[in-house]
C-alpha cells in the first residue's frame, strides 16, 4: 500500500482542530486499522491551556475534570490545567471517563477508591489522595456502573 499525504494549513480552523480526508479505491482491513488508530490517538491527547500557552497532555494523566464558574479545568498529578472543551463532549470522549456531578468527571483510572460515607454519600479518593464527592442525583448511575464493572 502506498500512502501519499497533502498537508495544508487552514487558518480558519480552530488550533486544536485537524481534518483528515481519507482517499482510497477499495475498502480494506488496512484502511479500517488506519482509521481506528487515528480515533484512538484523538481519544488520548487533550489540548490544554497552561497559562497563555496551549499545551497536549495525555487524557490519561488526567485525574478529574471540573467545572469552576465559567470556565473548565482538568487536573493532573502536577498541575491544573483550563480546557477549552465542555464537560458534556468530555463524557462521551471515552468509556474510562465517569460523571459523577453537573460539575465533575472523573478519570476511572485514576480512582483509588469510592467509599460510602456516613450519610450515604460516596465518595471517590484518588492515588493522588484528593478526593470528590458523587452529588445525590449521580449515586444511582455511579453505582449501576461500579456494577456493570464487577461483572
Amino acid at each position: 500500500m502506498n500512502i501519499h499525504i497533502n498537508r495544508l494549513v487552514n487558518n480558519k480552523l480552530d488550533n486544536s482542530e485537524i481534518r483528515i480526508n481519507i482517499e482510497y479505491a477499495e475498502k480494506n482491513e488496512d484502511i479500517k486499522n488506519l482509521i481506528n488508530h487515528i480515533q484512538e490517538y484523538d481519544k488520548r491527547k487533550m489540548v490544554v491551556f497552561d497559562g497563555y500557552n496551549m499545551i497536549q497532555i495525555n487524557t490519561e494523566e488526567i485525574i478529574y475534570f471540573y467545572s469552576d464558574g465559567n470556565y473548565n479545568f482538568c487536573k493532573t498529578k502536577e498541575k491544573e490545567y483550563r480546557i477549552k472543551s465542555k464537560l458534556y463532549e468530555i463524557e462521551k470522549k471515552s468509556n474510562d471517563f465517569l460523571r459523577i456531578s453537573k460539575s465533575c468527571i472523573v478519570n476511572i483510572k485514576q480512582v483509588k477508591s469510592f467509599d460510602i460515607g456516613e450519610n450515604r454519600n460516596i465518595i471517590v479518593r484518588f492515588f493522588d489522595n484528593s478526593k470528590q464527592y458523587v452529588s445525590r442525583r449521580k449515586i444511582k448511575e455511579v453505582m449501576n456502573y461500579l456494577d456493570e464493572r464487577m461483572m
